[in-house]
């Protein structure tokens, strides 16, 4: 963009055009450049009012006016969905059957903020933190494990209550339990099975947790036999020093 002539030099220039020198004398007295001057003159020779009147609309790039119905439908579409972006206004807009060309995003948001519309939320939610259980008994965990296969090829299921805070197991109850006790009745869940100790209460450590509980496979003739299993993982069942024919719990 050429440099701006001062008004009073301008003033200078036109009494001199108005005088009739040329255009190569008018620049070399004021130091200015041919282009300069030549410029001024045909200015001069145009403008039907006042030569020497500022013209700062010409400066910039023109941008056309927008549509208004294309701008009313903008700011519409988002005072009824106010958690639109100016991106998905636009989407919206071509799927509603606008035809033509739409503005770009940025220009949307430059309609937007004219019009006083806050920038619309942003898109992900804040996260909520989880807070862990601090007492025992205060939240339980449920766990279940589907189609578990034992080493006779027999597939198991089993659902799981643990206790958050302290780890213990709280409740196992396996699936199919008919075929793996065929002797043993089936009681209320509430209700400890014959040949069991009752549940404990639980520790408050929770780097450990209570022995899964379990039945062997074959029934003893002095009863049902405990099987106990080591603390390696807090929601896995591990097997116990018991001999073979047990079934994992």
């Amino acid at each position: 963009m050429p440099r701006h002539v001062p008004l009073p030099i301008r003033q200078t220039i036109w009494n001199r055009f108005q005088d009739g020198q040329d255009v190569r004398t008018i620049a070399k007295d004021l130091g200015l450049s041919l282009r300069t001057v030549r410029r001024l003159f045909q200015r001069f020779r145009s403008e039907n009012a006042d030569p020497l009147a500022t013209s700062y609309d010409r400066c910039g790039v023109a941008t056309p006016k927008p549509i208004e119905t294309l701008v009313q439908a903008v700011l519409e579409l988002r005072r009824e969905h106010p958690t639109w972006g100016a991106g998905l206004i636009r989407v919206m807009l071509r799927r509603n059957g606008l035809d033509g060309p739409l503005p770009a995003t940025r220009t949307l948001q430059r309609w937007l903020l004219r019009a006083d519309l806050a920038p619309a939320p942003p898109g992900r939610r804040p996260s909520s933190d989880t807070l862990r259980a601090a007492r025992p008994h205060e939240v339980w965990q449920m766990d279940a494990a589907e189609l578990v296969p034992l080493q006779t090829g027999q597939r198991v299921c089993w659902l799981r209550i643990v206790d958050e805070c302290s780890g213990a197991v709280l409740w196992t109850e396996v699936f199919p339990p008919g075929p793996l006790e065929p002797g043993l009745a089936r009681v209320d869940p509430g209700s400890t099975p014959p040949g069991l100790r009752p549940l404990e209460p639980t520790r408050s450590d929770p780097g450990r947790q209570w022995d899964a509980v379990g039945f062997g496979a074959g029934r003893p003739a002095d009863g049902p036999r405990t099987v106990a299993g080591r603390d390696r993982g807090r929601y896995r069942l591990q097997p116990s020093g018991n001999p073979p024919g047990q079934w994992g719990g």
